[in-house]
């Protein structure tokens, strides 16, 4: 199989693994109540660095008495997300492992540079450059099009 080919088939199955993923978090997870609890969150720390810096005890004491309530309400909402990740776990690692055995170790995608990081590589040698294995093309692949489905489903803020 052609490398562009390889590169193209795994970036639209990761499209549509992201595009499911995220869909299913739009319907199963109450985003709106997520993005508002993640917000809170992120205040309150900004807030709580801040106290930190300047040292500033009465303000980290008060700060320390609504940490658990804040804490409490994140982890309840990231709860939510993970129980439809766990749903489509499976799938996915089926999926992925039948991928991976199929590309085996063979280029299926291009990079301008030369890299090996742990099981992320682009070392051998082609014509436009290095030779990508599947696992660190798909990683790159998900990466990128978990984020713009993400985005485009708004289920994270």
């Amino acid at each position: 199989m052609q490398v562009y080919a390889a590169a193209l088939i795994i970036f639209g199955v990761s499209l549509a693994s992201s595009a499911i993923s995220n869909y299913f978090i739009s319907k199963k997870v109450d985003i709106k109540t997520a993005n508002e609890v993640s917000k809170a969150y992120s205040e309150f720390m900004k807030e709580y660095r801040r106290a930190l810096s300047e040292g500033d005890e009465d303000k980290l004491k008060k700060l320390e008495k609504r940490q658990k309530q804040i804490q409490d309400a994140l982890m309840k909402s990231q709860m939510e997300r993970m129980k439809v990740s766990f749903y489509l776990l499976i799938p996915f690692l089926v999926l992925f492992y039948a991928m991976s055995f199929y590309f085996g170790a063979t280029a299926v995608a291009v990079s301008p540079v030369k890299f090996s990081i742990f099981y992320f590589v682009a070392n051998k040698a082609l014509s436009a450059g290095y030779g990508m294995n599947f696992v660190t093309w798909y990683i790159i692949s998900s990466l990128f099009t978990n984020t713009v489905m993400a985005k485009l489903f708004k289920t994270m803020p």
